[in-house]
């Protein structure tokens, strides 16, 4: 009992260490200082002064460059921004006041990533690595960044800590009924998130269908599938259904909104950014590897999934990557690590080593999915080599990370006090690593 409290004791006050750390990033940048934010407000603000949701195409909202707005896309995050936006007028209609009160939905989002996170490392972790996978998710430079303005990226990675919690429920518990309604739950604000984060959608059914041939000795239990399947089906219907249903009667059938989004772009943007004339590297004939390497596609993402401030003006300190890029690479190689080693006993696997590898495997195409989609976006649409679009990947990418650092520190440190120390020392160091990064490059910024 005295256990359980110290542990909910301490996932309070990292909390609320994380909600401070987050607001801090968010109150020192102006209007404007991130990716889009402009636009992005836009859609909240209408709503707080309207009431109702905009149309994609309205000309209130629509930008004039690129003739489209954020309406088109899923707007939960920036609904409960508005909401947040009227409590706080009543208090005070001080356009920061109102700014902030939208952001705090980015900052909520973050914190509760975090909470998911600490959930998760607790049921895939023991001792010290359940907080390092914390902080090594929750204070990686870019993450905070997201906390600290309007997006619907960080209801994207908010919805992607509980689908991979409601997988580990699901697993645990052969899917009882709480945990199927859980993973609906979860599936629906992922639907309504950012198509970005989709892969988790793919990578749920996945993980659901092929859990049952690891659960019943004999035979699949076909009848229970379909039950429960058809169960977070309905769940997800019942809580997103709407925004698509509403899509598809907006915009002629376009549930998804992107083909109408198109032809709005194509219609009121200027020529330059036009669909149609827009230039990419597919346009322009070069191959992928071209693209990847030598128009720096894979040095900018990996740059700005650590950390890339503001319009992706404010760089990190060159020493900064290198250490994640360092941490990195020797989390990978103990994953290496272990994966050799499991190769070496194949035969005679129980069946929750069964289910475990199917989870590990079903977490490494999570990561992998959001790459996928953003090189396939940068190459075909619009060139874009933003770590932002790689962030839904954190959670399985920093689980591996830690898996991957679990394992070389056991093996090379026989000492257990000496483990304890190394781990100790690499938590240390990704909070001081986030800490530098505000104070050596975002408050001198923007604070003058």
């Amino acid at each position: 009992m005295k256990a359980v409290k110290r542990d909910s004791l301490l996932t309070c006050g990292i909390l609320v260490l994380l909600f401070g750390f987050y607001f801090l990033w968010a109150v020192t940048q102006p209007y404007n200082s991130a990716p889009d934010e402009y636009m992005r407000y836009q859609i909240p603000e209408f709503i707080y002064q309207h009431g109702y949701l905009p149309h994609g195409g309205d000309p209130a909202i629509r930008n004039p460059i690129w003739g489209i707005s954020y309406a088109f896309t899923p707007i939960l995050s920036y609904i409960v921004s508005a909401g947040f936006m009227k409590v706080a007028s009543l208090f005070s209609t001080d356009p920061f006041v109102l700014l902030m009160a939208a952001r705090m939905v980015s900052i909520l989002c973050c914190v509760g990533t975090a909470y998911f996170c600490i959930r998760i490392g607790r049921k895939l972790f023991r001792g010290g690595y359940r907080y390092l996978f914390v902080l090594l998710a929750a204070l990686l430079p870019q993450f905070v960044f997201i906390s600290s303005y309007v997006n619907n990226d960080a209801l994207a990675l908010f919805s992607s800590a509980m689908l991979v919690y409601a997988w580990i429920l699901g697993l645990q518990s052969r899917w009882d009924r709480k945990s199927c309604l859980f993973l609906g739950a979860a599936a629906a604000v992922c639907s309504l998130s950012y198509y970005n984060a989709y892969g988790f959608l793919l990578c749920s059914v996945l993980l659901f269908v092929l859990s049952f041939f690891f659960f019943e000795e004999k035979k699949v239990d076909y009848k229970r599938m379909l039950r429960y399947g058809l169960l977070i089906v309905g769940v997800v219907i019942l809580l997103a259904g709407w925004w698509f249903i509403r899509n598809a009667v907006l915009y002629n059938g376009d549930f998804l909104g992107m083909r109408t989004s198109d032809e709005y772009a194509q219609t009121y943007g200027l020529d330059y950014v036009k669909p149609s004339n827009r230039i990419t590297p597919q346009s322009q004939g070069v191959s992928l590897a071209y693209m990847l390497i030598n128009m720096l596609w894979l040095k900018t993402s990996f740059k700005s999934f650590i950390g890339f401030f503001g319009y992706m003006a404010y760089p990190l300190p060159s020493w900064m990557y290198v250490l994640y890029s360092t941490l990195f690479l020797l989390g990978f190689a103990g994953v290496a690590v272990k994966l050799i080693n499991g190769f070496t006993r194949v035969r005679n696997r129980s069946r929750e080593e069964h289910r475990r590898i199917l989870f590990f495997a079903v977490m490494v195409l999570a990561a992998f999915i959001p790459v996928v989609l953003s090189v396939y976006y940068s190459y075909f649409s619009d060139f874009q080599p933003q770590g932002r679009y790689l962030l839904p990947m954190l959670v399985p990418f920093m689980f591996l990370v830690t898996m991957g650092l679990k394992t070389l520190i056991e093996r090379l440190f026989i000492s257990r006090r000496f483990q304890v120390f190394v781990q100790i020392c690499i938590g240390g160091g990704v909070v001081a690593l986030s800490v530098l990064s505000y104070a050596l490059v975002l408050y001198p910024a923007y604070v003058k």
